[in-house]
């Protein structure tokens, strides 16, 4: 299953498996991982390039800053049961969902 997110100003946090994949489809997205402990990383996408989580793992994704808005699309693994695009937004945080 697949979801896109148009981003402007707000950074989502997203808890996501292993396998997904998130692809930039416009603008250029910035990503930061909760890895505790540790410095987070951070990755940064221009159109056309996709990252793969190879964990389980908290992602915070936004548009990068000054680079105007951008679209993610997040692709799931095949083979997960559910509708994986309402459990990524039920994990967004600061976009009003619960």
């Amino acid at each position: 299953m697949s979801c896109t997110l148009s981003l402007e100003a707000e950074c989502l946090g997203l808890r996501l498996r292993a396998g997904t994949e998130l692809i930039c489809r416009g603008g250029k997205l910035w990503l930061t991982f909760e890895v505790p402990g540790r410095p987070s990383p951070d990755v940064l996408l221009a159109p056309g390039e996709r990252h793969r989580l190879h964990a389980d793992a908290e992602v915070f994704v936004a548009a990068l800053y000054g680079a105007g808005p951008a679209l993610c699309r997040i692709e799931a693994p095949s083979g997960r049961a559910g509708p994986l695009c309402f459990s990524w937004l039920r994990g967004v945080r600061g976009a009003g969902a619960s």
